[in-house]
């Protein structure tokens, strides 16, 4: 006679990180490729003036990435959540999308305010989420502690970070529409491509600080049989 498998709370649970962390891994598996690929003839043919668009995407492939795996270890769990997993996939589809479109500025352009726009829903389901999940980290201060760094880690991201990298990217956008001549005469558009580089490091080192305090506060919940 077959023993029957038990369906508990715990296994739905890692079934469902797992599920993130293979999606996780496949979407950013193939923007790192898009992004070496076409890297490849930027490097091979020399083309300097490029190389800011390429470091840019992959400094936001590091970003992506390390967004996704503190959101799959924080508070990913069971019930699956579709729409969050369907949000996952347009956003990669245009980071790739624009990963192909590294020695064109204006797709380049085009492409990131589309991807912070897309991302912009996504942060906002994400607080919907966290806050439905809230009842769960109630029972101890230490998770409690937890969820507040979660939630306002969020909200904080959510009312400036991506709110400003629209901003700046619609006013590209909006430029290169009405007068391209003012970002595409003379290269200057590898100073706007660097600036978008440099916030995307001062927003990594962010996210690398926050995550320490992330650690330490998972840490504290960790419940010894």
């Amino acid at each position: 006679m077959l023993r029957r498998s038990k369906l508990t709370r715990e296994k739905l649970d890692g079934t469902v990180v797992d599920i993130e962390f293979l999606l996780i891994a496949v979407i950013q598996g193939l923007a790192l490729t898009t992004l070496a690929v076409e890297s490849e003839a930027v490097i091979g043919e020399g083309q300097w003036i490029y190389w800011p668009y390429m470091i840019a995407g992959f400094v936001l492939i590091l970003n992506f990435w390390a967004l996704a795996i503190i959101h799959s270890i924080s508070f990913i769990s069971w019930p699956f959540d579709i729409v969050h997993t369907l949000l996952y996939f347009l956003v990669a589809f245009i980071e790739v999308a624009a990963f192909a479109e590294i020695t064109h500025p204006v797709q380049w352009f085009i492409f990131m305010l589309a991807f912070f726009a897309v991302s912009f829903v996504l942060y906002a389901w994400d607080v919907k989420v966290i806050r439905d999940k809230r009842g769960e980290f109630q029972d101890t201060p230490a998770r409690a502690r937890l969820y507040n760094h979660i939630y306002s880690r969020q909200v904080s991201e959510l009312r400036t970070v991506v709110p400003g990298a629209l901003v700046f990217h619609g006013a590209i956008v909006l430029v290169l529409w009405q007068a391209p001549g003012l970002i595409l005469d003379h290269d200057r558009h590898v100073f706007v491509v660097s600036l978008q580089l440099l916030f995307g490091l001062i927003y990594l080192a962010d996210t690398i600080r926050s995550f320490g305090v992330r650690q330490r506060l998972l840490s504290a919940c960790v419940e010894e049989d």
